[in-house]
């Protein structure tokens, strides 16, 4: 009988011991007339030591493991406790015997004897150092949090969707005005929520979750919020829905962002947009009118300076005749900057449709009109596989016209004029740098030729209105080719780009998407 009560009794010890080290706590007991301890188990895991090694224990060695300035704390407020007969409660640092750094908890209370006087103390030790530190972890990650919102100005919100019960961020406080000293936890954030829009608001906010609901995940919308002070704010709000086991809604979380301010430069922008628009709409009317009415008093200057040349070229002397030369020849710059000026101003105020076409029939319509073999018979120009796309087919000819044309234009002198045009299509990586959109499709072609090419610090400049790199007397031009294919690709959503080396020729990049649809 004593055998089995004593097998018993070890198997409640074994139990306990295995429960304090689960649970990372140890009991023990101080004799306060000899300043003696005495630990559990658990105790020796927590302090570090081996039961079999540990010196010998009191008061003041437990102590000795105490960070300093929490040892002195303790014992005042244990001093405290058996002066009022009290239990009490402390956290504080210790160094374990492996030097080891722990929060412990204790709770301690008081046995006293016959007359009412402390003998013992009776204490559970607890560590909580991981529990110390996850707290410490929370509380950084909700400052964090809070931070982010503000500088953000967002809030989180989450929905209950069985009882309707909302909780908040502290971001959703700021959003509507309030302070940490308005936060009341008993009020009903879902309908205190409701009491900050407008009823049409509270409608559309009902039906986006019913609609969710039924539809799908998540939902985004915009909205109104009226603050506390009774101020109108934008709000752009996004709700994602949590199922349960089942696979039925249980809950709905979601984010609310001010977009006030964005709204605010989205509505001057357009504004700016608009002037701005009409502005090139009247500079653009302007070009077209005044070049259009450049043109009669050039005839008339060319008119009449044929009629001198033919009639009274015998009368003029040498002089005379170099003069009426140098006329002329500036009439027909002008002639060709009117003409440029009108075309730059027809691809601007154009309102062509689109239509499928594919480029190698274009290039090879421009190259028949361009009539190399009538310049120079060598001339040699390849084109590999184009795409086909939508565009405006006479700017698109006009384009490529342009580029043939000073790709022949400048070439190096006692050299075969080589030009090749090829493409490619644009990858994700080369969408996402030239920031094009990634739903459609682009295409790159590149026109390259052997000429003279140019230095890259002009590879913007040349793209500009009345932009020469080179004196007209050497290689004649209005300075607008360039300046109207950068406008063609612009009709079309495009872009073009140029790279370059002095004495090695040229490369222009046309980027043009498949279709206008997006």
């Amino acid at each position: 009988m004593i055998v089995e009560e004593s097998s018993h009794i070890s198997k409640l010890q074994e139990l306990f011991n295995d429960t304090e080290e689960l649970l990372q706590f140890g009991t023990w007991q101080w004799d306060v007339a000899t300043d003696k301890i005495s630990w559990s188990e658990g105790m020796f895991r927590i302090m570090g030591y081996d039961r079999e090694t540990a010196p010998q224990l009191s008061d003041e060695f437990y102590l000795s493991h105490v960070h300093p300035s929490d040892a002195e704390e303790l014992r005042h407020i244990r001093s405290n406790a058996i002066a009022t007969k009290t239990p009490f409660e402390y956290t504080y640092r210790i160094t374990t015997h492996q030097h080891q750094q722990r929060i412990i908890n204790i709770k301690m209370k008081f046995v006293l004897d016959n007359q009412g006087e402390v003998v013992k103390g009776v204490a559970i030790n607890r560590d909580v150092t991981e529990k110390t530190q996850m707290l410490h972890d929370l509380m950084h990650y909700k400052r964090v949090m809070g931070q982010k919102e503000e500088f953000l100005n967002v809030g989180n919100w989450e929905l209950e969707l069985a009882t309707n019960k909302m909780t908040w961020s502290d971001g959703m406080f700021q959003l509507l005005g309030y302070g940490a000293q308005d936060k009341k936890h008993e009020i009903d954030l879902f309908e205190f929520y409701r009491l900050h829009m407008q009823p049409e608001e509270v409608k559309k906010a009902n039906n986006a979750i019913q609609e969710v609901l039924t539809t799908g995940e998540t939902y985004v919308r915009q909205s109104t919020l009226i603050t506390r002070e009774g101020a109108l704010k934008s709000v752009e709000v996004f709700g994602k829905v949590l199922k349960d086991q089942q696979g039925k809604p249980a809950k709905i979380l979601g984010t609310v962002r001010d977009v006030t301010r964005l709204k605010e430069y989205e509505q001057e922008l357009e504004i700016k947009v608009q002037a701005l628009n009409r502005s090139n709409q009247e500079l653009e009317e302007f070009a077209y009118v005044a070049s259009h009415d450049l043109q009669e008093p050039l005839r008339k200057l060319t008119t009449f300076g044929e009629r001198l040349k033919n009639k009274c070229a015998d009368q003029l002397s040498e002089e005379g005749t170099q003069y009426l030369g140098r006329m002329m020849a500036s009439a027909e710059n002008m002639r060709i900057l009117i003409d440029n000026l009108l075309e730059f101003s027809r691809v601007t105020r154009a309102q062509n449709l689109f239509e499928r076409k594919d480029l190698n029939e274009i290039v090879q319509e421009v190259l028949q009109d361009h009539d190399f073999d009538g310049e120079d018979p060598k001339t040699e120009v390849l084109v590999q596989d184009l795409p086909s796309v939508e565009m405006i087919e006479p700017q698109i000819k006009q384009l490529f016209n342009n580029l043939l044309s000073n790709a022949f234009k400048f070439r190096r002198k006692d050299t075969v004029p080589m030009i090749s045009i090829k493409s490619e299509r644009l990858t994700k990586t080369e969408k996402d740098k030239l920031k094009l959109r990634n739903g459609n499709l682009y295409y790159k072609i590149m026109v390259t030729d052997n000429g003279i090419g140019f230095e890259e610090t002009y590879r913007e400049k040349i793209f500009q209105l009345f932009q020469r790199l080179h004196g007209k007397a050497e290689y004649p031009g209005s300075g607008l080719g360039l300046a109207i294919c950068r406008k063609i690709t612009d009709n079309h959503k495009g872009l073009i780009m140029a790279s370059s080396t002095p004495g090695h020729g040229s490369t222009f990049s046309i980027i043009l998407p498949e279709t206008q649809a997006l």
